[in-house]
């Protein structure tokens, strides 16, 4: 009984080793929640047309704004301007600015900014002075 038991047993685990995996169906939505895949987002730029550029672009502004890296933000940033001045459409001015590849590149340019303007202020106070030729001209 016992042997006959083990030999049932062991047909059947033999037997389902040999089934074929099934598979899972493939949607036609584009799947940008996968992170580090850019291939998505490259076919979903190359077949952009006038019709489906404006949705298009809201799926794939997830992906460039927080999963790319600068090099593929910049590459795609570009092949999008490309396919849109070829289709005669334009990109929003504000498209995927706030990318999280290009974060530290924007707040070093804020800061170089804020220096320059800062510099450029105190420049013209001392050239004040220099004009009045008197220390005690105060500008606020």
């Amino acid at each position: 009984m016992k042997t006959t038991f083990c030999i049932i047993a062991a047909s059947i685990a033999s037997a389902s080793a040999f089934v074929p995996a099934t598979k899972t169906p493939q949607s036609t939505q584009l799947h940008i929640a996968t992170k580090g895949t850019a291939a998505p987002v490259r076919k979903s730029i190359s077949g952009l047309t006038k019709d489906n550029f404006d949705s298009t672009l809201k799926e794939i502004e997830g992906f460039l704004t927080k999963d790319a890296g600068s090099a593929i933000y910049k590459k795609s940033m570009k092949r999008i301007a490309v396919k849109a001045s070829a289709l005669g459409v334009s990109v929003p001015a504000d498209y995927a600015k706030d990318a999280k590849c290009t974060k530290k590149r924007r707040e070093k340019q804020d800061a170089y900014c804020k220096a320059k303007v800062r510099g450029s202020w105190e420049l013209c106070i001392s050239y004040v002075h220099f004009l009045c030729n008197d220390d005690k001209v105060e500008v606020s």
